[in-house]
């Protein structure tokens, strides 16, 4: 049984956000968890339950940095404005 850090740490897509329902039932088989668990574990990691613009439930860090891991900010990310590949 793998821990949810550890999942989301090899799966970059993840680091951000989980959607409530699809990626969360996945993430939950892969640790071995039911998604309740799942979201419990999520919680005590910092992830917040959110909607998005299209009204989907997701999971993401409220300030969208992990401090565990060292990921950076969505706005400290490479991006063509600033020269630098994607």
């Amino acid at each position: 049984m793998r821990s949810i850090s550890e999942y989301i740490q090899h799966k970059p897509i993840l680091r951000d956000r989980v959607l409530d329902h699809g990626e969360l039932n996945r993430l939950s088989r892969a640790c071995g968890l039911t998604p309740q668990e799942a979201r419990s574990e999520l919680r005590r990691l910092g992830y917040a339950l959110t909607t998005n613009n299209h009204g989907i439930a997701i999971w993401t860090r409220p300030d969208g940095y992990s401090a565990q891991h060292n990921y950076p900010k969505q706005s400290q990310r490479y991006s063509r404005e600033n020269n630098m590949l994607p």
